[in-house]
C-alpha cells in the first residue's frame, strides 16, 4: 500500500517514511520563514540607517550653507572696504595653499 502526503505531494511505502519526510519539509519551511523574517528585519535596519544618514547629511549641509553664507558675506564686505581679501590655507599635511577663488579675486581686483 502507498501513502500519499498532502504536504509533500509524494507517495511513500510506509507511514514512517511519510512522517519523516513531512517533518523534514516542516523544518525546511520553518527555516525558510526564519530566514525571510531575518532578511526583512535586516532590510529595515539598513533602511533606518539610510534615513538617519539622510537626516544627518541634510543637517550638515544646512550648517555648511549657513557658514559659507556668513563667510561670503564677511569676505565681500571686507573686500569692499579694503579693496580685496587674501587668505593662505594650511592643509592637513602642513602645506600652504590658496583657493582658486582667491586667485581669481586677486587677479581681477585691480
Amino acid at each position: 500500500m502507498l501513502y500519499t502526503s498532502e504536504m509533500t505531494g509524494k507517495s511513500y511505502k510506509t507511514v514512517e517514511e511519510l512522517e519523516a519526510d513531512e517533518a523534514k519539509a516542516k523544518e525546511a519551511q520553518a527555516e525558510k520563514a526564519r530566514k525571510s523574517d531575518e532578511k526583512k528585519a535586516r532590510a529595515e535596519e539598513v533602511k533606518a540607517a539610510y534615513e538617519e544618514y539622510l537626516k544627518v547629511r541634510e543637517e550638515a549641509l544646512e550648517s555648511i550653507r549657513k557658514a559659507e553664507g556668513k563667510y561670503d558675506e564677511l569676505r565681500s564686505k571686507f573686500a569692499d572696504d579694503y579693496g580685496g581679501y587674501h587668505m593662505t590655507y594650511v592643509n592637513d599635511n602642513g602645506h600652504k595653499s590658496v583657493t582658486f577663488g582667491d586667485i581669481v579675486d586677486t587677479l581681477f581686483s585691480w
